[in-house]
């Protein structure tokens, strides 16, 4: 990728606009005001318990991907559709165990990471309406129209995994930790710095920074716009979808 790629950025840029135009907006419906908050009784407790998660996992990423250990999972990954991001998925999937451990140990409910029944139907919502506008500023509408393939239709549910439990991790587990020990705003910013950090295993950032380092600002803009979206609805659902139909929009 070019690094000074107008046309590449511009289209960025309108997709982040168009998000936050359609957030704003959805915002000031009355289905938005109902929206239950999610809070901690011990806050510091709470976010030790997710930085260590998030310290565990970013260990076993880099180990994903330097140790041969893990080779049976990478000849896995290979085995399914979208290559880089089926190693993804799978990181992000071994990584949601220890999180359901603790879960399981703690007796949290599905609410404690961002899956609350009560906010659902305004996050899917959210969601969707979000989906029809990415869709649309990426101009897809016809090639999905005119059908999708086998291929295609295995890249959507790698990628929609990938997406919903990694948005569970962030955005659910941590964030929500985070927000209720750090104030809603620095929570929120702390999240987005260490879903920036996620990116770095695999990624060779380090050797070949001078064409690498866009991808970090965008995951650095993606971060702080998946996390506003959780504080609108403190709900896993909404930036889930947008994310997922974001990339997978890209790829086909």
């Amino acid at each position: 990728m070019n690094p000074i790629d107008t046309k590449y950025w511009l289209g960025y840029l309108s997709e982040w606009l168009g998000v936050i135009a359609v957030v704003m907006i959805a915002g000031t419906s009355p289905l938005f005001k109902k929206i239950r908050r999610i809070e901690f009784r011990f806050p510091r407790r709470e976010t030790t318990f997710a930085l260590i998660l998030f310290a565990l996992i970013f260990f076993f990423a880099f180990q994903f991907f330097s140790n041969r250990i893990f080779d049976f999972l990478l000849n896995f990954a290979g085995e399914l559709q979208g290559g880089e991001v089926a190693q993804r998925m799978l990181i992000a999937v071994v990584s949601l165990l220890p999180l359901l451990v603790l879960l399981i140990v703690r007796g949290q409910p599905p609410k404690s990471i961002g899956w609350s029944k009560d906010n659902t139907r305004t996050s899917l919502t959210m969601g969707v309406l979000l989906v029809l506008l990415v869709v649309f500023l990426r101009g897809k509408f016809l090639t999905i129209l005119q059908g999708v393939s086998t291929e295609q239709g295995s890249l959507l549910f790698v990628i929609l995994v990938w997406c919903v439990v990694e948005e569970t991790i962030f955005r659910g587990y941590i964030q929500l930790r985070l927000m209720s020990f750090l104030g809603q705003t620095w929570g929120w910013l702390a999240t987005a710095f260490l879903y920036v950090l996620w990116q770095l295993p695999g990624n060779p950032v380090f050797t070949s920074f001078a064409t690498e380092w866009p991808q970090l600002v965008i995951a650095l803009v993606q971060g702080l716009l998946l996390g506003w979206i959780m504080r609108k609805t403190y709900h896993v659902a909404a930036p889930a979808l947008l994310r997922a139909a974001a990339t997978w929009l890209m790829l086909i």
